[in-house]
């Protein structure tokens, strides 16, 4: 091997190993920007969710949820608490249950057993028609305004108008339902006493 030969192997292996770590470099650039780019939209991420009997859409987030989330979920919640007769009831209250935060469910379970009884005690069914929602979002209170009809047969019995809050908690990227109270209308997001529970509003 002459000089010149030795010499332009040499400048041809400089030149190809420039390339490679030119490459690799661009490659690690790459792959930072990359890293940068998927940190940045696991921080933003947002959610669209469209849960079972909802009539609008909302987003939820790491941190909280939209007013229109509170809104749709307490109605739901209410309605499942609500709308029941002795052959619906069993039904809607396993799927109410499945909704509350572990924490309450004993109590909201109990509570909602004694409501079943005496529905089936009376073969009477309960009616629920939301009329207004008012919701807090940064308490994670939504406060129900509705009528309550009840009905033994096909024979209306009672209407009332009640309000009603939801209080949620929202705990690993799910809402759950903390506790529903009758609350008093003039004051909607104020639970009401034992002893004016029931009474018309």
């Amino acid at each position: 091997m002459n000089v010149q030969e030795y010499v332009s192997e040499v400048s041809s292996r400089l030149a190809l190993r420039t390339s490679v770590v030119y490459a690799f470099a661009a490659s690690l650039v790459t792959n930072v920007v990359l890293a940068a780019g998927i940190a940045s939209i696991e921080r933003q991420e947002r959610i669209i969710v469209l849960p079972a009997e909802t009539t609008k859409s909302f987003w939820l987030d790491n941190k909280t949820v939209s007013a229109d989330y509170l809104e749709q979920m307490s109605i739901f919640a209410l309605q499942l608490a609500l709308n029941n007769s002795p052959e619906t009831f069993d039904y809607n209250v396993k799927k109410l249950l499945s909704y509350v935060a572990p924490e309450d469910r004993g109590e909201t379970e109990l509570q909602l057993v004694s409501q079943g009884r005496r529905l089936k005690a009376s073969n009477a069914s309960v009616h629920f028609m939301p009329e207004s929602v008012e919701v807090r979002p940064a308490q994670l209170q939504a406060a129900v305004t509705g009528s309550i009809r009840q009905f033994i047969g096909n024979s209306k019995t009672s209407s009332m108008r009640k309000c009603w809050i939801v209080q949620f908690s929202y705990l690993g990227s799910r809402l759950w339902i903390n506790t529903i109270q009758e609350s008093d209308c003039r004051k909607p997001f104020e639970a009401l006493s034992e002893d004016h529970k029931g009474e018309p509003s």
